[in-house]
């Protein structure tokens, strides 16, 4: 059983929604794609056989994705606390469900650095399947017991359940989460109080 205040020595981030706000309109795309508003888009995607209708419809999604990544800002505190993880000597990562060029356009706008980003160009198993943390795993030479997942979605608590990491939700206010709170290790608010949790947890005398 995973001891939830171990020192970790990588922290893997999602992007939208926990990193950034993009704003996006899952419900809106998913009645443009004809997709049912139950559905996962990348899910459904990879079910349509027809070459040309699934070029069109990545094609929306890429424009959704760029639209939202050029509105997007950074929720309040995330500059600090990446900056506290690079002084505490932690290792970041990203593991999303974004493309590689929209999460590259995100992290350029606001200089972010990661030493290994996992994106679904790079990940055909997209989340909640664990592989991307096992990827980012190998790639730092660290057990799960040594990883932190932080993400705002229940996509991202299933992910880091199913690799045995330990989860951190953000929540942001844009989702009901009590049907989650269970299933994550940890909730928090905002960057500031998670700040002084990682001070008092893992860093503290």
């Amino acid at each position: 059983m995973k001891n939830l205040w171990t020192r970790p020595k990588v922290i893997v981030f999602d992007v939208d929604g926990t990193l950034v706000d993009s704003f996006l309109n899952f419900s809106a795309l998913k009645k443009k794609m004809g997709f049912s508003q139950d559905s996962f888009v990348l899910e459904e995607l990879e079910k349509i056989q027809n070459e040309e209708r699934k070029r069109e419809l990545l094609y929306f999604l890429h424009e959704f994705e760029m639209e939202g990544a050029k509105k997007s800002v950074l929720f309040e505190g995330v500059l600090e606390f990446l900056n506290y993880c690079d002084e505490q000597g932690l290792k970041k990562a990203v593991f999303t469900r974004n493309s590689q060029r929209v999460a590259e356009v995100i992290f350029n706008k606001f200089r972010l650095s990661f030493e290994k980003v996992v994106s679904r160009d790079s990940l055909r198993e997209y989340k909640p399947h664990p592989k991307g943390l096992e990827v980012i795993g190998r790639y730092f030479k660290v057990n799960v017991e040594e990883i932190l997942f932080i993400g705002d979605h229940y996509h991202d608590v299933l992910t880091g359940k199913r690799a045995g990491v330990r989860t951190f939700l953000f929540n942001n206010g844009n989702h009901d989460i009590k049907d989650w709170e269970a299933k994550a290790d940890f909730i928090f608010d905002n960057y500031f109080s998670l700040k002084r949790i990682f001070e008092k947890r893992f860093f503290g005398p």
